[in-house]
């Protein structure tokens, strides 16, 4: 659980728990003392970002309309500046990047459902009548897949989607029975594991 201080920073969250590539994120990680109108402060980021190929990205979540104010742009600049001296990266992520398209709302629908446990054998039918009837719509796979009632076919495949096992445009595309889902790779090459 990680803590947010908005809906923006849920949202950044959730896209980032999504990417294989991060390891872990910390929530407001550090103290980056400054000067600003002669006072001291400190500018606290939003998170730290650690990622497999072992970067460190320091993330500032900031509404659009917040971007140019000048006290944000001063914590931008020492920002920028603490993680040049420390060899990480700095970005600043706004609502308007997070919320592009159809993908918070996918994410949230399939991480609801792929947190319940699914035993594995489901899983691995679904995957294999995926396999076996080729990119289809989720309503194709449904008919083919009869072993399972409907709740244990949406559990499944939302499930597959979200661990990337199975493929499907979340960005540009509302996740609906008529989107087309795809498996590109063999079963050998999948780690299974139960998800709870």
């Amino acid at each position: 659980m990680i803590h947010c201080e908005s809906s923006i920073e849920r949202d950044y969250v959730r896209i980032a728990d999504y990417d294989p590539n991060i390891l872990e994120i910390i929530h407001q990680p550090l103290a980056i003392p400054y000067l600003y109108k002669h006072r001291k402060r400190d500018y606290y980021p939003d998170f730290k970002v650690l990622t497999k190929d072992g970067l460190v990205r320091i993330v500032e979540i900031k509404p659009t309309s917040k971007i140019k104010k000048p006290e944000n742009e001063i914590k931008f600049l020492v920002g920028r500046l603490y993680c040049e001296k420390m060899g990480w990266n700095y970005c600043v992520v706004t609502d308007v990047q997070l919320r592009q398209g159809y993908l918070q709302r996918n994410l949230s629908l399939l991480r609801a459902l792929a947190d319940q446990h699914i035993p594995i054998q489901k899983l691995k039918y679904v995957l294999q009548m995926l396999r076996d009837s080729g990119d289809c719509t989720i309503e194709m796979l449904r008919e083919n897949c009869n072993d399972l009632n409907s709740e244990e076919f949406y559990k499944a495949i939302y499930s597959l989607i979200y661990y990337k096992k199975v493929y499907v445009n979340l960005i540009s595309d509302k996740l609906t029975d008529i989107s087309i889902v795809s498996c590109g790779r063999t079963e050998e090459e999948y780690q299974w594991r139960e998800y709870h």
